[in-house]
């Protein structure tokens, strides 16, 4: 089992001097949310000081937290270069088992996906991501990782200038600037408080579970889900078990309300409690052991001037689906280039309230999807909610219909952002992430290999047609011939799950991966032309005027785009 590591403390520049100059980005928290945005700025050639108030990864020793990564989390991080270990270290399962009342409802089997890059979700605790993320950080000379740096107080000017950050060490405090905050420190947030923000509460549950981690000893157990609604062992209660690496497996019972949380988590309270399911001839050690409740919030806007929330601090949502962690990630994927852009002066900072629009919109459709899954576990009082629910638990074991009907936390999917200019409205494919496809197996070689680090359009022929109007997009822009890059299977892959033949139709892919535009063959070689003008509306809104046509290229501002041609 994994021992946690410790960061050494340096001391800041700032205990000794004034720093003349703000820093461009301080990332104010080192969990999964704030490493992640780090490593995506840097990776961008941006300078990074991230501030965290502890020396270790994790939190509370070795809880498991998150621990259940998606196949859009694993995409990231392939982009990241750190996808390889998550996947070597972490444990995947295909069958999962529902149980009601200790009598089995169904079963399912996932299905193997041989034509996308990660084949589903890897489960690995969170710590391990973490630490992977920081060996990532620690050999980018633009990341600063200040350890046992907590910060204590905010100021933001009114005149809209550089944020002051009141920062507390083990040898004193100092006071330091910034450009711009992205506030990645938790469901508590400090930033959050300290800027008087209140999150609008969408739901707050008294319903509390306790997760107790256990090393099994001189035993095995399937590789598998299994749930266990209403289980006799737990006192009518829901039960999880997953396996994480390490043959540690994570266990989440439910707690019945009148229950006494602290009496729940003596150790032989919780040896029982793991007896009682699985029988007392299990051997096992305990890693660590928690009590959660969940409560479902979110920001009203994701930005407040220069300080940008991320994560926990952003919004939060129950663990049904595994919606917490993975979501916090792709919140990094979608800020990371954009803030980038506007740093290097190719984007108007108008750019980064789109962030705040397409990461609230994800949140909200989280914290929905988490609800269903909460009230079909545990419907509460209302004894129309139970029926329905019993009658599908009822019928699942010899129907298919309400067999899928079961809900105990379906995995979380990527986010499909709303139209806007960078999701044009009249393509069906707009605001949706790019699977990342195999093309041809024997090179190694997926769709996501293909995009350049800011916008890329695929053409899916077998070249890139010459441009009927000269542009001069510099590296804002590259244009891809996938027809070049595909074996016979890459090219049935790409119909199964793109829907897309050889024959010159062109995909704007934005540089988080989602699609800006999806163009059909006929209205391609026009619209090419013309791909750096839409790319331009994105990037500097204040020169978009919306139309009834506003997905159109005749629509876009023609100052945005002498702009993006000045930048080459």
């Amino acid at each position: 089992m994994m021992e946690l590591p410790t960061y050494p403390f340096l001391r800041p520049d700032e205990l000794d001097r004034a720093r003349p100059a703000p820093h461009p980005v301080v990332v104010v928290g080192g969990g999964l949310s704030g490493l992640t945005m780090a490593l995506d700025l840097v990776r961008r050639g941006q300078r990074v000081t991230l501030l965290d108030d502890d020396n270790t990864v994790g939190v509370r020793g070795l809880a498991s937290r998150g621990m259940v990564w998606a196949q859009r989390t694993l995409d990231i991080f392939d982009r990241l270069d750190v996808a390889d270990a998550i996947v070597a270290k972490g444990v995947r399962w295909n069958v999962g088992r529902v149980l009601c009342r200790d009598a089995a409802v169904a079963s399912f089997t996932l299905q193997a996906q041989p034509d996308m890059r990660h084949n589903g979700f890897v489960n690995l605790q969170q710590y391990y991501l973490e630490a992977f993320l920081v060996e990532a950080l620690q050999r980018e000379p633009l990341a600063e990782l200040r350890w046992l740096n907590r910060v204590d107080a905010i100021e933001t000017p009114a005149d809209g200038g550089p944020v002051t950050l009141r920062v507390h060490t083990p040898e004193g405090d100092y006071r330091t600037r910034a450009e711009w905050v992205i506030a990645c420190d938790g469901a508590n947030s400090p930033l959050r408080q300290a800027l008087g923000l209140r999150p609008e509460v969408y739901d707050r549950n008294e319903d509390r579970w306790i997760i107790i981690d256990v090393v099994l000893r001189g035993t095995s157990w399937p590789e598998e889900r299994w749930t266990w609604l209403d289980a006799g062992s737990n006192h009518g209660r829901a039960v999880w078990r997953h396996k994480m690496a390490d043959d540690t497996w994570r266990l989440d019972f439910q707690l019945r309300p009148d229950e006494d949380a602290q009496a729940a988590c003596t150790p032989q309270a919780m040896r029982q409690r793991v007896w009682d399911l699985l029988g007392e001839q299990v051997d096992f050690d305990i890693a660590w052991h928690g009590v959660w409740a969940y409560r479902h919030e979110c920001l009203s806007g994701l930005r407040h001037g220069r300080v940008l929330f991320a994560g926990d601090s952003a919004h939060l949502v129950a663990p049904f689906g595994a919606r917490g962690g993975n979501g916090g990630i792709q919140d990094a994927d979608n800020l990371g280039w954009k803030l980038a852009l506007v740093l290097q002066g190719r984007a108007s900072d108008a750019l980064l309230d789109s962030y705040s629009a397409e990461r609230k919109h994800a949140a909200l459709e989280n914290i929905r999807q988490a609800r269903r899954s909460s009230r079909f576990v545990h419907p509460g009082p209302a004894e129309s909610a139970r029926m329905w629910r019993d009658a599908i638990i009822a019928l699942a074991p010899r129907h298919d219909v309400p067999a899928r009907m079961i809900n105990t936390g379906r995995l979380c999917m990527p986010a499909v952002y709303p139209p806007s200019p960078l999701a044009h409205p009249a393509s069906p494919h707009a605001g949706r992430a790019l699977p990342n496809v195999v093309l041809d197996r024997r090179a190694q070689r997926s769709l996501h290999q293909l995009l350049g680090p800011w916008f890329t359009a695929l053409v899916f022929s077998e070249h890139v047609p010459p441009v009927p109007e000269p542009t001069d997009d510099g590296a804002l822009l590259r244009r891809v011939a996938v027809g070049a890059h595909c074996d016979a299977e890459g090219r049935e892959a790409l119909r199964r799950q793109l829907g897309v033949e050889m024959d010159g139709e062109v995909w704007l892919i934005r540089p988080d991966q989602h699609v800006m535009a999806a163009i059909d063959a006929a209205a391609s070689g026009q619209a090419d032309a013309a791909l750096p003008d839409w790319i331009a509306a994105a990037l500097y809104p204040c020169a978009y005027r919306a139309s009834p046509d506003a997905h159109s290229p005749s629509n876009a501002g023609t100052h945005a785009h002498a702009h993006v041609a000045a930048t080459a």
